[in-house]
This record gives structure tokens, C-alpha cells and sequence, in this order.
């Protein structure tokens, strides 16, 4: 038998190490799909990452994040009525995804005979959350009055953090005379991305191009998402084109799956026709584009998520 030196026994101790490593840190195979290891290094927007041919592209289970879907708590009073007036909403514990907006009806009640008009406002809303009535001024007489109460969300508001809500309270006044209605308001730490209709056309340059077409918050002029340690913000995608689209990503934005593109008007799936999501925690840098066609990275997206202030 041949003798294996002392260099021979350190490759394989080297090999042995390796494989350690991979089994340690490579991907296992998800239901369906392939093995695919990680790279070594993070590729930038517009490099040449190598990947399986069927590569459904899942880096491990998303961890996803339960706050991203559960609802807030009910206020613990429906609110002040008054001997003349009295307000209720239709949702007590609404919510809304980053980026989104959300509508509940407020209803002003006369009582006692009571007529005239009442002035709709909310207070207690989240920095950055705006809020807008139709109508702001509703005009009281036998019945009651109803006003659709509507609360928008841009994405650079912070997410609620788990377990926490703003309250909110919801006052109708005319004059001297005033009630309240109570509601908790969630900002879920959720966001909807979509690929922007005619992307193609926005293909034409050469190099990293941030585009505003996915959202002025992640093209040309970035603006951070901000969250809490421990609530992740969960990242869906949508094919808003009327083109199939597979989505590179980098940085911690997992690549889509190669075999299967997002057809038009869709959302991403997994190969089991679920929902597929990444959940971007604190100190999440990502970035990514359409994989296929010319010049994909000239039409870029990216997401930073810092912690809230």
C-alpha cells in the first residue's frame, strides 16, 4: 500500500473541514427543489452569480414574522358619547401594510334633538401616518351621519413594534359639545414590492441604475425602512408587467426561482404554490432587479432597513 504523507493527511483534514462547513452552512434541499449552496461572497447588482439550472433559489425556510399579520388589540373603552352626540367606527383594530392605506367608517349620531354641524378629527396616529375624512365636516339632522376615515401609511413609517399599537381617538365637536370613539391602529412590518409595468423599456441603460418605478423609497433617492430587532419586515413581490419576470437579488434579498418566472399581474410563489416572502431584519442593506433580459441591473431596486428612531 502506498504511504500517505504528512501533505496528503492535511488536504484531506482540509477537505474534511470543507465539508463540514458546507454541511453546516449549505441550503438544505426544500420539497421539490434542489440543493443549492450559498456563494462565498455577496454578489453586487449586476454581477454574474452562478446558479443551478433549477435552482428554486430558497436560501432555508423565511423565518417570516408573525407580527406581520396579527391584528392589534382592542381598545379597552369604545369611547365618550356625549348627551348629544355619539361616535362609533366600523374598526376598532385596523391596520395597514407599509406603503398602504387603510379606510374604516366613522358614524356621528345626533341625540336629544340635536342638529347642526360636527367637525371630524383623529389624534394619536403614528409619525408619518396621515389621516383624511370624506366628508371632515358632516351636517347632523334626524339621523345619523357616516364619514369614511382614511389612514395612508408611506413605507418610511415605522412599523409597530410586537405587541404595540397607537391608540387612537377618533373626535367629532360642534362647539362645546364633543364624543370620541377609540380605535388601535397597526403599522404592519410588511411591504408589498412590485415589478413595475413596462420594466423592458427601462432597460436601455447600461450599468446600476435605482429606479423611482418600484417606489421613490428604494430607486434614485433611498430612504430607509425602519423597524425594531425581532420585527422583521416581510417582502412580498408582485409582477405588476405584462412580461414574466424572475427577480435577482443580492445582499440579502434571496433570488426568485429560475425556473419559474412571476407571470404577468402575479404574485411570487414558491414551487408549492405558496406565497413566497423574505424577511428583511435590522441592518438589511439588499438590492436586486428583473434577472432575465438585456441591461437588468439599469432597473434596480433596494432596501435598506434601519433601526426605529
Amino acid at each position: 500500500m502506498r504511504p500517505v504523507s504528512f501533505g496528503s493527511l492535511a488536504s484531506l483534514a482540509s477537505l474534511a473541514v470543507v465539508a463540514s462547513v458546507l454541511g453546516a452552512c449549505g441550503d438544505a434541499a426544500p420539497p421539490g427543489g434542489v440543493l443549492r449552496h450559498r456563494s462565498s461572497g455577496v454578489p453586487a447588482v449586476g454581477s454574474n452569480e452562478q446558479h443551478d439550472p433549477n435552482d428554486i433559489e430558497n436560501d432555508g425556510p423565511d423565518p417570516g414574522n408573525p407580527n406581520a399579520n396579527t391584528p392589534p388589540a382592542a381598545p379597552t373603552s369604545a369611547g365618550q358619547a356625549s348627551g348629544q352626540l355619539a361616535v362609533t367606527v366600523s374598526n376598532a383594530q385596523p391596520s395597514a401594510d407599509l406603503g398602504t392605506n387603510v379606510t374604516i367608517d366613522v358614524t356621528v349620531e345626533p341625540k336629544a334633538g340635536f342638529t347642526g354641524d360636527a367637525d371630524l378629527s383623529v389624534s394619536g396616529l403614528p409619525d408619518g401616518a396621515t389621516a383624511t375624512f370624506a366628508p371632515a365636516k358632516v351636517t347632523l339632522g334626524t339621523t345619523s351621519v357616516t364619514s369614511k376615515l382614511t389612514i395612508a401609511v408611506p413605507v418610511t413609517t415605522v412599523a409597530s413594534a410586537q405587541n404595540s399599537s397607537s391608540a387612537l381617538v377618533i373626535s367629532a365637536k360642534s362647539g362645546t359639545t364633543a364624543a370620541t370613539a377609540n380605535a388601535n391602529f397597526k403599522v404592519n412590518p410588511k411591504l408589498l414590492l412590485t415589478i413595475p409595468m413596462n420594466i423592458d423599456a427601462l432597460r436601455a441603460a447600461s450599468g446600476t441604475k435605482y429606479i423611482d418605478q418600484w417606489g421613490a423609497a428604494f430607486g434614485a433617492t433611498q430612504q430607509p425602512l425602519h423597524t425594531q430587532d425581532g420585527n422583521g419586515i416581510v417582502v412580498s413581490v408582485k409582477n405588476g408587467d405584462s412580461t414574466a419576470h424572475i427577480v435577482h437579488g443580492a445582499n440579502g434579498f434571496a433570488h426568485g426561482d429560475q425556473a419559474n418566472p412571476i407571470p404577468p399581474n402575479s404574485m411570487e410563489l414558491l414551487q408549492d404554490g405558496t406565497p413566497r416572502t423574505r424577511t428583511l431584519n435590522v441592518g438589511t442593506n439588499c438590492n436586486g432587479y428583473p434577472h432575465e433580459g438585456q441591461n437588468g441591473s439599469s432597473a434596480s431596486f433596494r432596501i435598506k432597513v434601519e433601526t426605529a428612531p
